[in-house]
């Protein structure tokens, strides 16, 4: 959900409205109200006095950093009207048009355009470094995003030789973008490390994923993407893992934003998992249940996906989750399915000594012991014992009722209780 500030028409209040719905209720008067009529209310306010270049600036930042690029744009275009030669307000309007663009109709040259026109008009005003690095990182952050967006659309379409085409000159415009930041930056390295490494992926990229397409590179082309990308290696001084130039993770078209509960849970799940595991190995448990429980800890660790996603290629994440799901799923179900182990021994007034464990079964009588297996089902906290084996004769039925001495067997004859076996360990695990 994305709150953004408006004005109650009706009773004057500032409250935050759900950009998403067309109506909400104010939480002050309790009137319904049209949501985009609450936020315009509150622009006429802002702006009434006048129409200033602050006040423009003020609304655009606002729908920017709202990730609401059509907008930001609109305001920064009346910005641009109050002061065509703003470094700052050309720069963001050319980055609104990229960030605010489908896949068709995606407008990378804007963006660059838009850093070019502003590093002029910096440089003749003078503006200091910090100013330019900060606007650099701008554009390569909206460069990045692009780059993702681009590529986020391609794992998930089926692409044909033409498509494939338009794909690839899509990350070239990136890429140009790139090389043009690299010229204007000025003894910063950690932003040249940035840039040289966002450059060197999407090299990878064009050079990795055309393979599976109907479009091929040409062997010249190919060799001096190689150059290029020889060259990023040489002259960066540390790899990023992250080499988007932003702290910021905003996401193109639909935003997306980590979720902390989702990490959280995630993390609950990890751990869980292990001690699952850790806790099945050494009480020999299921060897079926251990593997997948392994399995699913497995499937929680970032790098699988990782590799999954360079080795094959294509949109890995839904399959990632999905095997989660169905991997912990699978884990219950066979821990369900597993017989209960009542791990005592018990015994007869006559001295009688059962010993049920791992779903198997002794009885020993004096110095007869004969062996056999038990299932069990469950009825209202009782479990009841169903033993068999050739050495048993058929079947004998035994009743197991839990209570706070550590329970108690009884054996069953005619659905009655004929002989009670009491434990002979102080506890009854059952696990």
């Amino acid at each position: 959900m994305k709150l953004v500030a408006a004005k109650c028409p009706s009773c004057g209040a500032k409250i935050n409205v759900d950009r998403s719905l067309k109506f909400t209720k104010c939480e002050y008067c309790n009137t319904e109200i049209i949501v985009q009529e609450a936020v315009e209310n509150l622009l006429k306010v802002e702006l009434k006095d006048s129409p200033t270049l602050d006040n423009y600036i003020k609304i655009g930042n606002r729908y920017f950093d709202n990730y609401e690029y059509e907008e930001a744009y609109k305001a920064y275009s009346k910005a641009e009207e109050i002061d065509p030669d703003n470094p700052f307000v050309v720069l963001r309007r050319g980055l609104c048009r990229s960030l605010a663009s489908d896949y068709n109709h995606l407008d990378i040259h804007s963006a660059v355009k838009a850093m070019e026109t502003s590093y002029d008009l910096m440089k003749k005003m003078k503006m200091s470094k910090e100013e330019i690095d900060k606007s650099i990182n701008d554009t390569g952050t909206t460069l990045f995003l692009t780059y993702q967006y681009i590529v986020d659309v391609y794992k998930k379409s089926e692409f044909n030789k033409e498509q494939s085409k338009g794909y690839v000159e899509k990350l070239e415009d990136c890429l140009k973008g790139y090389q043009y930041l690299d010229k204007i930056i000025n003894n910063n390295q950690d932003l040249t490390d940035r840039v040289l490494n966002s450059m060197i992926m999407i090299i990878d990229t064009i050079l990795g994923k055309t393979d599976s397409s109907n479009y091929k590179l040409s062997s010249s082309y190919v060799k001096e993407l190689n150059n290029i990308r020889k060259d990023c290696m040489a002259r960066r001084t540390k790899v990023i893992s992250k080499p988007s130039l932003s702290k910021g993770e905003k996401v193109v078209g639909v935003q997306k934003k980590e979720s902390i509960i989702g990490n959280i849970l995630c993390y609950c799940m990890v751990i869980f998992l292990f001690f699952w595991v850790i806790g099945a190995m050494f009480s020999e448990e299921n060897i079926l249940l251990t593997i997948t429980s392994l399995l699913a800890l497995i499937s929680f660790i970032p790098q699988v996906k990782r590799l999954l996603v360079k080795k094959f290629g294509g949109n890995t994440g839904g399959l990632v989750v999905a095997a989660r799901i169905i991997l912990i799923i699978l884990s219950f179900v066979i821990l369900a399915s597993l017989p209960v182990e009542f791990e005592n021994t018990y015994i007869s007034d006559d001295g009688t000594i059962i010993s049920l464990e791992n779903g198997n079964i002794s009885i020993i009588s004096g110095d007869n012991k004969i062996s056999g297996t038990y299932t069990w089902d469950s009825k209202d906290n009782d479990y009841y014992i169903h033993a068999q084996g050739d050495a048993l004769n058929g079947k004998i039925e035994y009743h197991y009722h839990s209570n706070e001495d550590g329970g108690s067997l009884c054996l069953l004859e005619n659905n009655k209780c004929t002989t009670i076996y009491l434990p002979k360990k102080p506890n009854l695990e059952i696990s």
